[in-house]
């Protein structure tokens, strides 16, 4: 009986606090929120409605920006038969105790029978953070710089679907911002550490000649193939997502300067024993060059390492998890992962290695939909920090 008390206050806790005073507020009746099958509380026939959605308020507890909250309404809409990806809308606001703050919208479509997958943002937000320089770089250790980051822009994307079963397909993304940096305690860092260049931090040739900020455009094309049979874009059980992307920032596309990146990120879910014990694994691999600013340049993502924490020229990184299906409701994970960064300089190559890894609780939030919401909790090098997660913690439309 303790048991179940606990596990009904923190199901209030992670769903009725941020969900159910919106929803209330809008008129809706209370079986919208009660699943026919188990009585328990579920968004589906609320999400079903015309202008049906999830009003997400979640907090921020990214340790790079600190703490604060996130005001995001996500729209979901299935297809009329019931089978295929859901086109999603969302908009929202957000600000951490930093100062850091932020505005953005976006939509992922499917069109014509869901052969053509559209993908639309935009965002206008000014960001707090520190630079590490790239790699292990002994000549920020401990004395990283902070900076901030003002950037307004946005992106639009089409895939197309290669075969019937939709598993396959290409795409092509162009992405422009314009993005204003500035370094409150720039100048004195690099005075410090002896290299008035600003070479070995990464900073591209226009950049070393304003110590106090600069000012760039991103004009960027992408060119992707993806194959993906996970069995839902939400919380996977089983399925396998690949995709490679190359993308060229250039001055014939509004850039500022010319650069490359490229990414190979792999997803694969699969049962293990049973179907109540899922087996989940991330695998990325960045590079970069050219003439790219540093706050381009490729970082670990992982649960528990802060947010460009980790940047090099070079970085790959992995993360495996374990969740149990213990309750028709209620899952709990393990999680671990692992990150390497590395960066060529004048006399030698930079390296940096992390290690992250912690626990998290789920709660199926829209049976009908195949979503989970929940917490994480991950340890890394640079302590503890909690995640709310809205699906996955690797999501991707």
């Amino acid at each position: 009986m303790n048991r179940l008390n606990h596990l009904r206050r923190l199901r209030r806790a992670l769903v009725l606090g941020g969900v159910a005073s919106s929803l209330i507020a809008s008129g809706s009746d209370e079986r919208s929120f009660c699943d026919p099958e188990d009585g328990a509380f579920d968004l589906s026939a609320f999400l079903d409605r015309p202008l049906g959605f999830i009003p997400m308020v979640v907090p921020i507890t990214e340790p790079a920006v600190g703490g604060g909250a996130a005001l995001v309404p996500v729209f979901i809409n299935l297809p009329e038969d019931g089978e295929g990806r859901p086109d999603i809308w969302a908009a929202g606001a957000m600000r951490t105790s930093n100062g850091s703050e932020g505005l953005l919208a976006g939509q992922s479509a499917y069109w014509l029978d869901g052969r053509l997958h559209t993908v639309i943002g935009a965002a206008d937000a000014s960001v707090n953070l520190d630079f590490h320089g790239l790699g292990h770089d002994v000549g920020l250790s401990g004395q990283p710089l902070t900076y901030n980051i003002d950037m307004t822009g946005g992106l639009i994307e089409a895939r197309w679907a290669l075969d019937r079963k939709k598993r396959w397909d290409v795409g092509l993304q162009y992405a422009y911002a314009e993005v204003n940096v500035s370094f409150p305690d720039f100048a004195s860092n690099i005075r410090v550490q002896g290299d008035p260049t600003g070479g070995k931090y990464g900073l591209n040739r226009g950049q070393r000649r304003q110590f106090d900020g600069f000012s760039s455009e991103i004009g960027s094309v992408a060119l992707s193939v993806s194959y993906d049979s996970r069995n839902n874009i939400f919380t996977p059980t089983k399925g396998l997502y690949s995709g490679l992307t190359a993308t060229f920032n250039s001055s014939a596309f509004g850039g500022s300067s010319e650069f490359e990146r490229y990414e190979w990120t792999t997803l694969w879910f699969t049962p293990v024993f049973t179907d109540e014990l899922v087996f989940g694994l991330k695998a990325d691999l960045q590079s970069s060059s050219g003439d790219i600013p540093f706050y381009m340049r490729p970082s670990v993502q992982l649960r528990g390492a802060p947010m460009m924490r980790y940047q090099g020229a070079h970085v790959a990184y992995g993360e495996a998890e374990l969740r149990w299906q213990f309750h028709p409701r209620w899952s709990v994970l393990g999680f671990g992962g692992i990150g390497s960064t590395w960066s060529e300089g004048p006399l030698l190559s930079r390296n940096d290695i992390t290690w992250t890894g912690g626990l998290g609780i789920r709660y199926m939030l829209a049976r009908k939909y195949g979503l989970h919401m929940g917490l994480d909790v991950a340890y890394g090098e640079e302590g503890p920090a909690c995640y709310i997660q809205f699906g996955s913690a690797w999501f991707r439309p």
